[in-house]
C-alpha cells in the first residue's frame, strides 16, 4: 500500500489513482507482478515459437480514467524479447524495457530474475524474487480489487487509450516470499515499500485484449470508485 497522493504524482492528467479502504484507512496499491507470457500476439496470426513466449515483470498501480473505467496503469514493464518491447512501445504506448530475464520452478517454488536492463538502460533496475506457493484461497475484497481489472490504460501520442481485457477470475494461492531484492518499484519514482507485502501466486489463465478506446485526457475531475 501507498499513500494516494504519492502515486497520483506519477499519473498523467486524466487518470485518478484508485484506492481501497480496508477500514483502517484509504490506500493506493502498487504491485510487482512477474510472470511468463505464452502464445502472445495478434488474434489473427499464429503464435511465433520464440517471440510469443517470454518472461515479463511489471510494476503496476490501479486507476480510474475519465470514462469511469477502473483499470491498470503500468509504471514499468520488463520483458525478455526486444521485438515485443519495440512493438508495444511504438504502437501501444506501454513503457516496456528490454531486459535479461530468467524463470525457474522447482515444485511450488518460483524464482524470477530480472537482471540488467538492455534498452532503454535508464532508469536502471533489477528484480530477484523467489516465492513459495501455498494453498488455494477464497479471494478477499482486496484480492478482488487488485485482480478484477478488465482493462489497462496507456498513453500514446499524447492521448490516453483504454484497452479492454477479457479473462476469467484469477485463481489465487497464498504464498510466502523466500527472497526479494528489487529496485524496479523505486526506479518508477516511488519511495521504498514499507511493511509486509500481500503475496499471491496465480494459476495460468487466458486473456484477450480488445481494440483500444480513446478516453479524454482533459477531464481531470475523475471520481475514485468504490471497489464494491
Amino acid at each position: 500500500p501507498y499513500e494516494p497522493d504519492e502515486v497520483q504524482t506519477l499519473l498523467p492528467k486524466g487518470l485518478r489513482v484508485d484506492t481501497f479502504d480496508d477500514g483502517a484507512g484509504v490506500q493506493a496499491w502498487v504491485s510487482l507482478v512477474p510472470f511468463r507470457m505464452r502464445r502472445a500476439g495478434p488474434s489473427l496470426l499464429p503464435p511465433l515459437p520464440w517471440i510469443s513466449t517470454f518472461a515479463e515483470t511489471n510494476v503496476r498501480t490501479y486507476v480510474v480514467d475519465s470514462a469511469g473505467n477502473r483499470a491498470v496503469w503500468f509504471l514499468s514493464l520488463d520483458a525478455a524479447r526486444l521485438p515485443v518491447v519495440a512493438f508495444a512501445r511504438w504502437t501501444i504506448g506501454f513503457p516496456y524495457v528490454w531486459s535479461s530475464m530468467a524463470i525457474e520452478r522447482t515444485g511450488d517454488r518460483w524464482v524470477y530474475d530480472t537482471g540488467r536492463r538492455r534498452w532503454p538502460r535508464s532508469p536502471a533496475a533489477s528484480t530477484r524474487l523467489a516465492v513459495e506457493a501455498g494453498p488455494f484461497i477464497e479471494p478477499t475484497p482486496l484480492d478482488v480489487f487488485l485482480t478484477a481489472r478488465w482493462g489497462t490504460v496507456a498513453e500514446w501520442r499524447g492521448q490516453l487509450r483504454h484497452h479492454p481485457v477479457d479473462h476469467p477470475p484469477w485463481k489465487l494461492r497464498a504464498a510466502t516470499i523466500v527472497e526479494l531484492d528489487d529496485t524496479a518499484v523505486t526506479a518508477c519514482g516511488l519511495s521504498a515499500p514499507v511493511g509486509d507485502p500481500l503475496v499471491r501466486v496465480a494459476e495460468p489463465l487466458d486473456a484477450r485484449f480488445g481494440r483500444p478506446v480513446l478516453v479524454s485526457p482533459r477531464d481531470a475531475d475523475v471520481r475514485t470508485l468504490d471497489p464494491r
